[in-house]
């Protein structure tokens, strides 16, 4: 059976909402996953005594993206998949054991993903994001669908590929889909795996505009040198493909 190592980064400032990450991710239907939450040094203390039945790592370097790697490289080969999830965000209880069936059944998948569900500052459902199939040719042309809450990687092709990008500050998860894609097979479930908390302390809230243009400049950067050349010509029918995608596969 397949194991899948989590790993919370966090600064311990939203204890409220780390509790209810923590006890989604407790509650998994699989019972071989394993968690660890990483965080500052100055952190590092007050969160093991906080949260005695989990594992806390202080990160190596700066940044989110260097706090999951550090996670990550903590579980070692102890895991074959790997993730991560907000201290705000939340996975519905089958989200592991559904993902990790499927990279079993699949063994040339190097990532599932699924459906994502919003949800407001109370927990309740505010709006579903279906991206269907239809994701991945959708991250190809530059439109990002595939939400990372719920996401699960096979830490083999995380490790080919060469982890994640430590000087991006907060589309990192958008620039390890997009090389995962362009390594292998991935993998959709028609389910909802993660749930994104929408509130005004999240990172995506305050730094809507910096997270969209940093996500652009990883998607077409990747592009074929001819698909960047002519993106003004077939840029706006994507684009509605696009929305029509989201107004229709989310309802």
């Amino acid at each position: 059976m397949m194991r899948a190592g989590i790993v919370v980064p966090t600064l311990g400032d939203r204890p409220e909402l780390l509790e209810e990450c923590l006890r989604s991710l407790a509650r998994q239907s699989h019972g071989t996953a394993k968690t660890v939450l990483v965080t500052t040094e100055d952190a590092a203390d007050r969160l093991a005594r906080a949260f005695p039945r989990v594992p806390v790592v202080a990160q190596n370097g700066a940044g989110i993206a260097a706090a999951i790697t550090t996670g990550w490289r903590d579980f070692g080969d102890r895991v074959d998949a790997l993730g991560w999830l907000g201290d705000d965000d939340r996975l519905p209880s089958a989200s592991l054991g559904s993902a990790l069936a499927e990279l079993e059944r699949c063994p040339d998948a190097v990532m599932v993903y699924g459906r994502s569900r919003y949800i407001g500052a109370d927990g309740e459902h505010r709006a579903l994001l279906r991206p269907g199939r239809l994701g991945v040719p959708m991250l190809r042309m530059g439109h990002n669908l595939v939400l990372q809450p719920g996401c699960l990687y096979r830490r083999s092709a995380v490790e080919a590929i060469g982890g994640l990008d430590h000087g991006l500050r907060l589309a990192f998860d958008v620039d390890l889909h997009r090389r995962l894609v362009g390594h292998g097979r991935a993998r959709y479930i028609p389910a909802v795996l993660g749930e994104i908390r929408c509130h005004p302390g999240s990172l995506t809230t305050r730094h809507r505009a910096e997270s969209r243009r940093e996500a652009d400049l990883v998607l077409t950067r990747q592009m074929p040198a001819w698909a960047r050349r002519t993106r003004p010509l077939w840029g706006p029918a994507s684009g509605i493909l696009m929305r029509v995608t989201v107004r229709f596969g989310s309802r």
